[in-house]
């Protein structure tokens, strides 16, 4: 991992037991009490660039999700479901009581009566085979990989399902991942083929080494300007302070975004030149950022001064 990378994650809380579970009983116990909502945001951009590539193919596509975990995406992408919701299934009494086998097929069940969009497929790739177990079980992917790009090459397999990705999106794993998964990725294409590559990055990680290798492989980078995700809200004072010298250590300013208790990313779009050229990422996608960051403030204001003040 890029030691850069490393030495800003030794900041963040450590979640790495929640990806252990057979089931995401404790993902969702964990990271539900820190209104993690990303995925719920990213699911509206998804679609979007997930309709352009539609429309330029002419026939339905592949997504590959880097770090899918549980598969949240997909669930709140292509069926539609919040965050909210899953929580509240996942702390319900009855699910709580059941066991990770019986879990998982009533899951089964749950995800598959809610419409789902046939023209995206999605392939989850993660370091936990617990994670892409169930997703695959309960049908929220369609495809699994479970490998570390940092320190491993893909083999034969693993390089066939990349390649089948007409969209790569990651909306948590930059930071733990870096420009050498990034490389891996795109060298499983075979030559004249790539995929575009959408990273939601948490403001104080610099994605240029990213940016830059993209580049090698023929992917020109945007960032959609003036708007930021909210990931998360930081788990105490010490994870709020070390973020917000994080932040102004890359000329950022915090104010209104971090000093508010929340994780904030950027939007990364990397295409080839010409399609960047027919339209700008902000001509794609289109982003009500003033209601939803509304909305998440409310849900989590009151906690993130209880705790945090």
């Amino acid at each position: 991992m890029n030691v850069r990378f490393s030495s800003i994650n030794a900041i963040k809380a450590d979640f790495s037991d929640i990806y252990a579970s057979d089931d995401p009983r404790d993902y969702f116990k964990v990271l539900g009490k820190l209104n993690y909502v990303i995925p719920q945001l990213a699911a509206p951009v998804l679609l979007q660039l997930a309709e352009r590539l539609i429309e330029i193919k002419g026939r339905p596509i592949t997504i590959l999700d880097v770090g899918c975990s549980y598969g949240l995406l997909s669930a709140t992408a292509r069926l539609g479901l919040s965050i909210s919701q899953l929580c509240a299934r996942y702390e319900a009494e009855p699910i709580q009581a059941l066991d990770p086998q019986r879990l998982a097929s009533f899951d089964a069940k749950y995800f598959a009566s809610w419409p789902k969009r046939p023209d995206i497929r999605f392939i989850g790739l993660d370091c936990s085979p617990q994670a892409i177990s169930y997703a695959l079980t309960v049908g929220l992917i369609e495809k699994g990989l479970v490998i570390d790009l940092e320190t491993n090459a893909p083999d034969g397999n693993a390089r066939s399902l990349i390649s089948q990705a007409d969209l790569i999106i990651s909306t948590g794993a930059v930071g733990y991942i870096s420009e050498k998964t990034f490389s891996k990725l795109l060298q499983a294409f075979p030559a004249g083929k790539s995929a575009w590559v959408a990273s939601f990055v948490l403001r104080m990680f610099d994605y240029a080494k990213i940016a830059k290798t993209l580049h090698e492989h023929g992917l020109e980078t945007e960032r959609l300007n003036d708007v930021t995700f909210v990931q998360r809200r930081f788990q105490d004072r010490s994870e709020l302070c070390s973020a917000i010298d994080l932040i102004k250590s890359r000329g950022l300013d915090p104010s209104g975004k971090e000093d508010e208790g929340f994780y904030h990313a950027e939007l990364f779009l990397s295409r080839p030149t010409n399609e960047v050229r027919k339209a700008s990422l902000s001509r794609i996608v289109s982003v009500d950022c003033d209601n939803a960051a509304e909305q998440l403030l409310e849900i989590a204001s009151n906690e993130f001064h209880r705790d945090l003040h």
